[in-house]
């Protein structure tokens, strides 16, 4: 069975280029060893507010590996939230919605 994390960044502004910039780089550096972390084309979004959204499939090849993905992509999209200001973030493994920590600014994964 197939469990993937799925994220958005919803805001008013676009992306700049220097955020796109900083997101290709932090995606290129998290993707060695890994699978591809998967953006969507927004070309064809219904809400023009999305700015950053995607789902990778997590790895199942051993028994700690779905939880050691987990780990591995949200310290990702810590770091891209942490570059991409003013925005509502929706981050969910499956069907649960994991917490941001606004003291460590990173995800809570013990809730």
């Amino acid at each position: 069975m197939a469990i993937s994390i799925y994220y958005s960044a919803k805001r008013k502004e676009l992306l700049t280029d220097v955020e796109r910039d900083l997101i290709k780089k932090l995606i290129s550096e998290y993707s060695v060893h890994w699978t591809s972390f998967d953006v969507y084309d927004l070309k064809d979004s219904s809400d023009p507010e999305i700015i950053f959204e995607g789902s990778t499939q997590l790895p199942d090849i051993m028994d700690d590996a779905i939880w050691e993905g987990v780990q591995h992509w949200t310290a990702l999209l810590s770091q891209i939230r942490c570059t991409v200001l003013n925005t509502e973030w929706y981050v969910a493994v499956e069907d649960h919605v994991l917490e941001w920590d606004e003291e460590y600014l990173e995800y809570d994964l013990s809730k």
